[in-house]
C-alpha cells in the first residue's frame, strides 16, 4: 500500500509544481520527486488521463513535454477551490463514513476540512445535515485490507463462514467492493471453487493479503452478480444526472441506460426502504427515484427528516 501512497504523493505534487514552474526542464524535476526520468515520464503519461466529470476531451488535464520542458494547461475551473452546498458536503461526508474503518484518525481531518470549504452562512446547516444523516451500517475491518488487495492485484485468503457451516478456506481474486442494504461485499473468482463468487464481508475470518499477483480479465465484475441491481417486479426506477453517470456506467454496466441528456437509468431491488433511501441520498441531488411513486415517497420523506422540516 505504501507504493500506491507513495504514486499518490508524487501525482498530487506534479500538477501545481509544473503549474507554478511552467518550463521545468524533465531533468530538473526528475530530482524534485527524486526518481528516473524513465519512471517520470510514465507519470506524466498517467496524469494526462486525470479529469472531471463529465470528462470530454477539453476536461483533462493536458500536462506534457516541449523540448524536454514539462508545462501544464489546466481548466480554468480548476483553479478555484470548490464551493459546496450544505446538501452536497453532507452527501459526501456521509459516504466517508464508510472508509472510517480504513482511514481511522485521517476521516476526522478530512471531514474538518471539508466544512472549510463550506460557504460560512451553510455551515452549521451542514453540521446539523451530518448529525441527521445515517449514512449506512458501519463498514467491517475487513474493507481496508480488501481495498488494498483490489488496488495492488493480489490474492487473499480467508475462512469463509455460511450460514450453519464451519469456516471453509478460500484464496480469491478480488475484482471489487460493494455495499447494498447495510451489507458489504467482496465480488471475485474464487480457486476453492474454480467460479466467480459473491463474498459477505461479515462472514470473513482471518483474513490476510498475499504476495500473489494476477491480472483481471476485461470482463472480470460481468460474471458476477450485483445485488444492487434489480430484476423482479418490485424494482425501483433512478435516474441519474450526466455528472453521476461516469460512476453509475462503471458499477452497473450494461444495466445502465443511456439517456439522451448524458444521464442514465438503472434499475435497483426495491426490498428494502431504509437502504434505497440512504443509497439515493448519498448522490446528494445527482439522482432521483422516478418510479413507483411509493419510492419516490420514501426519498421525500428522508430528505424533509435531513433537513429537519
Amino acid at each position: 500500500m505504501s507504493n500506491v501512497h507513495e504514486r499518490l504523493r508524487r501525482l498530487l505534487f506534479l500538477v501545481p509544481y509544473v503549474s507554478k514552474h511552467p518550463g521545468v526542464t524533465v531533468e530538473a524535476l526528475a530530482k524534485a520527486l527524486t526518481i528516473s526520468r524513465e519512471d517520470l515520464l510514465e507519470e506524466l503519461d498517467l496524469l494526462t488521463c486525470v479529469g472531471r466529470p463529465p470528462f470530454n476531451p477539453d476536461d483533462y488535464i493536458d500536462i506534457y513535454v516541449d523540448n524536454d520542458r514539462v508545462y501544464v494547461d489546466l481548466d480554468q475551473r480548476l483553479f478555484a477551490p470548490p464551493r459546496l452546498t450544505a446538501g452536497e458536503a453532507a452527501a459526501l461526508a456521509a459516504a466517508a463514513e464508510l472508509l472510517r474503518p480504513a482511514t481511522g484518525d485521517a476521516l476526522q481531518s478530512a471531514v474538518s476540512k471539508l466544512e472549510g470549504i463550506i460557504p460560512p452562512a451553510a455551515r452549521e446547516r451542514f453540521r446539523d445535515m451530518y448529525r441527521k444523516i445515517d449514512a449506512t451500517a458501519e463498514a467491517p475491518l475487513a474493507l481496508g485490507p480488501l481495498t488494498q488487495a483490489i488496488l495492488e492485484r493480489r490474492e487473499v485468503t480467508f475462512g469463509y463462514a455460511s450460514p450453519g457451516r464451519v469456516p471453509e478456506p478460500r484464496r480469491v481474486r478480488p475484482y471489487e467492493l460493494l455495499s447494498n442494504r447495510g451489507q458489504w461485499y467482496l465480488q471475485g473468482f474464487c480457486h476453492t471453487r474454480q467460479d466467480a463468487r459473491l463474498f459477505r464481508l461479515d462472514r470473513m475470518e482471518d483474513l490476510a493479503v498475499t504476495a500473489t499477483a494476477f491480472q483481471p480479465p476485461a470482463d472480470a465484475r460481468a460474471d458476477v452478480p450485483n445485488p444492487a441491481r434489480g430484476t423482479t417486479g418490485d424494482s425501483v426506477r433512478v435516474r441519474f444526472t450526466p455528472t453521476a453517470a461516469p460512476y453509475v456506467k462503471e458499477r452497473f454496466g450494461q444495466d445502465a441506460r443511456p439517456l439522451a441528456d448524458g444521464g442514465v437509468e438503472v434499475r435497483v431491488a426495491g426490498d428494502s426502504e431504509r437502504w434505497l433511501t440512504q443509497w439515493v441520498l448519498s448522490f446528494g441531488g445527482e439522482a432521483e427515484v422516478l418510479e413507483p411513486a411509493s419510492a419516490r415517497a420514501a426519498v421525500a420523506r428522508a430528505v424533509h427528516a435531513s433537513l429537519g422540516s
